[in-house]
């Protein structure tokens, strides 16, 4: 399976945390790489499997909380994800509130399946990647077999 781990990062924790996702999916036997979602090129998505979509959570604690700004129309901008199993994760310091619901939202307009996500809360959460990696590839599978 080849995934491709796409994020949006401000100070670096967020790519931090695909890396460490796409290191523990490869440690398991997947084809992972990492991209800029904003500067994805479409080839680069059509050639995937599947596709994990991280961002760092904008706004106060309860005020335009959300994924960060333009990841919107980044995901907008991507190709056609239709047919593609596709996992969402937000990094933030507070509370994501309604975050990873919006990042599935807006990849299930592209026609991604959206199977699951997960929050990761400061530095110290990274290390809970492996766990969402194998909760990631467990749901892709079934996702697959569904298909």
């Amino acid at each position: 399976m080849r995934v491709l781990l796409l994020y949006e990062s401000r100070r670096g924790f967020t790519l931090q945390v695909a890396q460490a996702v796409r290191d523990e999916l490869r440690a398991r036997g997947a084809s992972a790489e990492t991209a800029p979602l904003r500067s994805v090129d479409g080839g680069t998505v059509a050639a995937a499997d599947a596709v994990i979509v991280g961002s760092w959570v904008s706004g106060a604690i309860v005020v335009g909380v959300g994924p960060a700004p333009g990841v919107h129309e980044a995901i907008a901008a991507l190709p056609s994800l239709e047919g593609k199993v596709a996992a969402v994760f937000c990094t933030c310091d507070v509370a994501p509130r309604k975050t990873l619901g919006t990042l599935a939202g807006w990849l299930r307009a592209r026609g991604a399946n959206v199977v699951v996500g997960q929050t990761f809360k400061r530095k110290r959460s990274v290390r809970t990647a492996p766990a969402f990696a194998g909760a990631v590839l467990e749901a892709f599978a079934r996702a697959q077999a569904d298909a």
